[in-house]
């Protein structure tokens, strides 16, 4: 097994799947210093089938990949995500800070299991939520996520 097939492995098998700290030594990719490095990398190292919610992002970081408005109807949702492709690489969630927590509940499902109903959601599609503030983010969303604070 190579250099990079060993790493690639245990990268995987990290809880968190970012590497904000160094821990590996000089083997590992550079610790994120900034907020762009920090986006760079949330882009292309983080593996993880949690959702990531990231702290602090604006939602005009991620403007490059799909997204949904947390306002979408529950209907909606089902639809958006029976129709994603394989392809895709994140799915973003705009403005779950700024919906009640009622309605947040609506993505429990799609956040615990990744599925919403009968359709689920793209094995390789990584879910993204970028919030200015956490404090509005309900605790039963919180419970499903990966918290990253930039």
């Amino acid at each position: 097994m190579s250099v990079v097939e060993k790493l690639k492995n245990r990268f995987k098998k990290r809880k968190n799947g970012l590497v904000i700290e160094a821990d590996w030594g000089w083997v590992g990719p550079k610790p994120a210093g900034t907020k762009a490095e920090k986006i760079r990398q949330i882009k292309t190292d983080f593996i993880d089938e949690r959702t990531l919610l990231v702290v602090g992002a604006e939602v005009s970081d991620f403007e490059e990949y799909p997204f949904i408005s947390a306002t979408i109807s529950t209907h909606e949702l089902i639809e958006y995500v029976g129709e994603m492709s394989s392809d895709e690489r994140f799915l973003v969630i705009r403005d779950m800070d700024k919906v009640p927590f009622d309605e947040q509940e609506n993505f429990v499902p799609l956040l615990k299991n990744r599925q919403i109903l009968s359709e689920n959601l793209p094995e390789n599609v990584q879910i993204i939520m970028p919030v200015t503030d956490e404090k509005n983010i309900s605790e039963n969303v919180k419970t499903h996520v990966f918290t990253v604070r930039i």
